[in-house]
């Protein structure tokens, strides 16, 4: 189960840690593709994944390259569940949809509470409806049920458990001596002849690869944003008209919650019943002291250390029994009893309040800034897309027409560029094309990230050339000798641990000795804590070695006393090996919805 652990541990956290909004396919923020069509880079079943998608799901910016395979697998992962969620039609209900909006950082203000106006503004600047929103949330819990359905049907039995608390205990005594190259290049000496005959085997080590400086232009939204002059009286004119919903009203409510599950017995639900009763008749009698009953009565213990304050949240909120009993309440007032699936509350509205235009002015001017740029990139990238093909012989008109400053690279190959702006595959390609590189004509407008078009033209170009024997000499030399004494350690390691192991012990220099367990290595590598726990508890003490990639270190082991596991860990193994059943189950579950699910790649 350790392996299953380490090797998976990424394939889990996708499923299990879900789907955060900026990783959601099909993000739903408008973009511009030059040729009207926007190219897949993976297909789950009849769903695109496209290079839009790759970019959301990286906060809205470019993919660095080493970055690109793993995040493309994520949302394959993510999107083989979903299917599969919407296959077996599973549920979400109103409730449960509502909440998890509630929960999204993106959508909270400063008092990290939900905020009407984070939410409004994470939708605008995605161009998305909350119908849009809410149907890709539904996907991302839909997903999280059937993960979980899974977790949970796994099972463990008790002696893996006792075995794995065993194993988790168990400490030994170690002592390491490393055998180091270091040591032995004086040793490893490399003939002329040698390094040619590497060279000569090598050939492809040694051969720098075509590249490219270009000149480039960058039409972004964001930027155009940036440069939107406001006028107040559009600012005043904005809010005038949608004061209803950028001001909406707010409520500021304490509530005592006496926790009831729907599920709970008759003579449970009853007795809750009877203390929400008794309290309610407290507070109509002394309803000051509705702040001193809640911190000594409530349930819901993230509000009762605040005397049962919630804070201030819009209509709409909390579910909808509570919901429509905040609003219904007056300043001051209380509530009866109210019934919802977490049990039974009294509610009492503390203050009443909606925002200001001065209180609304930063987000009203950065919501007009953004419906302007994203109008103005609409209508110009087509503009800019037209304008740098025609006039293909120079990036200078367009600068002059958009206001835009050429940009210098440096170099950069068909494989990669340092810059992540240019390191998309689709720009590389267009500037290693005939008509840029030969012709010396403009790139395509090329969508980089969502909002962001790039074109380019060649600074100066390299073609691929293989570099002389007499400047990789030296190189070479120094590789080869460090190979050479590499094998001369790990060499002498294997014999040093033959000695140990038939008694001569004598004339080595060991490092200090420490305790070592598999739940705290000390920093050890897994073949280390595996050659280390892999001789026999009867035989200690004992000697191992492990060959390292450059290196060789011998071991000598010891018994020690078993370590304590912190009472907490003890307590929570069953649920601890129950999720990772559950998670062996998901990466197995996974694997075959793959297979299921046609996943393509280009």
């Amino acid at each position: 189960m350790f392996e299953f652990v380490q090797n998976n541990r990424r394939a889990v956290g996708v499923a299990l840690g879900l789907v955060v909004l900026g990783l959601m396919v099909g993000g739903g923020m408008a973009t511009y593709e030059p040729n009207g069509q926007a190219t897949y880079v993976a297909k789950v079943g009849d769903v695109e994944i496209t290079e839009r998608d790759l970019a959301m799901a990286n906060g809205g910016q470019a993919v660095a390259e080493t970055a690109r395979p793993q995040l493309l697998q994520d949302l394959i992962q993510q999107q083989l569940l979903a299917n599969e969620g919407k296959k077996l039609n599973v549920g979400v209900s109103e409730d449960q949809l509502r909440a998890e909006i509630q929960k999204v950082e993106a959508f909270k203000g400063e008092d990290g509470r939900f905020s009407l106006e984070r939410y409004k503004q994470f939708l605008s600047q995605r161009q998305m409806t909350p119908a849009q929103l809410e149907s890709r949330l539904t996907d991302d819990l839909r997903t999280r049920r059937l993960a979980g359905a899974l977790s949970l049907s796994s099972i463990h039995s008790q002696q893996t458990g006792e075995r794995l608390l065993q194993a988790l205990t168990e400490a030994r005594e170690v002592t390491p001596l490393l055998f180091s190259p270091d040591r032995f290049l004086a040793q490893a000496t490399v003939t002329p002849a040698e390094i040619k005959q590497y060279y000569d085997g090598h050939q492809a080590e040694f051969r720098m690869p075509e590249r490219v400086k270009l000149a480039y232009l960058v039409l972004s939204r964001e930027e155009l944003a940036r440069s939107v002059e406001l006028e107040p009286a559009a600012i005043q004119a904005y809010y005038d008209k949608n004061q209803r919903d950028l001001a909406a009203e707010e409520r500021q409510v304490r509530h005592i919650l006496i926790k009831a599950d729907p599920k709970a017995s008759k003579e449970v639900r009853t007795a809750a019943r009877q203390k929400i009763d008794q309290l309610l008749a407290q507070v109509k009698q002394e309803p000051a002291r509705f702040a001193e009953l809640a911190k000594q009565n409530s349930e819901d213990t993230g509000s009762a250390v605040q005397g049962g304050d919630l804070g201030y949240f819009p209509r709409g909120a909390m579910v909808k029994a509570f919901d429509a009993a905040a609003f219904k309440l007056a300043k001051g007032e209380l509530s009866g009893v109210v019934e919802t699936e977490f049990g039974y509350h009294i509610l009492q509205v503390e203050n009443i309040r909606t925002k200001t235009l001065e209180e609304l002015k930063p987000v009203i001017e950065q919501r007009l800034r953004q419906e302007a740029a994203q109008k103005r990139f609409a209508a110009e990238a087509e503009k800019f897309s037209d304008m740098v093909y025609q006039q293909g012989d120079s990036l200078q008109g367009a600068a002059t027409a958009f206001k835009l400053t050429v940009r210098e690279s440096d170099w950069l190959t068909r494989e990669a560029s340092a810059d992540p702006m240019l390191n998309q595959a689709k720009l590389r390609e267009a500037v290693f094309g005939d008509d840029v590189l030969k012709k010396k004509h403009n790139s395509e407008a090329v969508e980089v990230a969502p909002g962001t078009l790039v074109s380019a033209r060649i600074l100066a170009h390299e073609a691929a050339r293989q570099l002389p024997l007499a400047d990789v000499t030296a190189k070479i030399g120094e590789q080869l000798k460090r190979e050479r004494a590499v094998k001369l350690a790990q060499a002498e390691g294997k014999k040093a641990l033959a000695a140990l192991q038939a008694g001569n012990t004598a004339g080595y220099e060991w490092a200090a000795t420490a305790v070592v367990s598999r739940m705290r290595p000390e920093g050890l590598e897994k073949p280390a804590v595996d050659a280390i726990f892999g001789l026999p508890g009867a035989k200690l003490p004992a000697y191992t070695g492990v060959e390292g990639k450059d290196n060789y270190v011998l071991f000598r082991v010891g018994k020690a006393a078993q370590q304590a596991l912190p009472p907490e860990m003890v307590k929570n193994m069953p649920q601890t090996l129950q999720k990772l059943a559950g998670e062996e189950a998901l990466v197995a579950y996974l694997a075959q919805l793959r297979k299921q699910q046609n996943v393509q790649m280009r």
